[in-house]
């Protein structure tokens, strides 16, 4: 359970991080995102983050109804693809909306 508690955080460490480097002054380049950089630029790195978050999540479910120790080494591999896939697919559907969320608060409140 403390995985799930992990990638909940994840989020809240990237908040955190922006916020210390803005408070120190440091904030024309976070994540390689910066006030000179272009909307689109800005957008594709939360949807970036987004995608992140979703492939964690459903990591994280598969394994509540998965036994790990009868998949072979190939099926963990591609397991991982197709679940970084679909975190693609769900994170560019804008289902979730977190990268629009995310977007709309950096531009916000550091006016990016």
């Amino acid at each position: 359970m403390s995985s799930v508690l992990d990638v909940s955080s994840l989020y809240d460490s990237y908040a955190s991080r922006i916020s210390s480097a803005s408070a120190a002054g440091t904030s024309d380049k976070i994540g390689g995102i910066g006030k000179d950089s272009s909307d689109e630029e800005l957008m594709e790195a939360c949807k970036s983050f987004e995608s992140y978050f979703v492939q964690k999540m459903i990591e994280e479910a598969k394994k509540t109804v998965e036994n790990e120790d009868e998949e072979g080494e190939y099926t963990k591999m591609f397991a991982d693809m197709r679940n970084e896939q679909l975190a693609d697919t769900v994170t560019e559907s804008g289902q979730i909306g977190l990268a629009q969320q995310l977007y709309d608060n950096l531009k916000q409140q550091y006016k990016l």
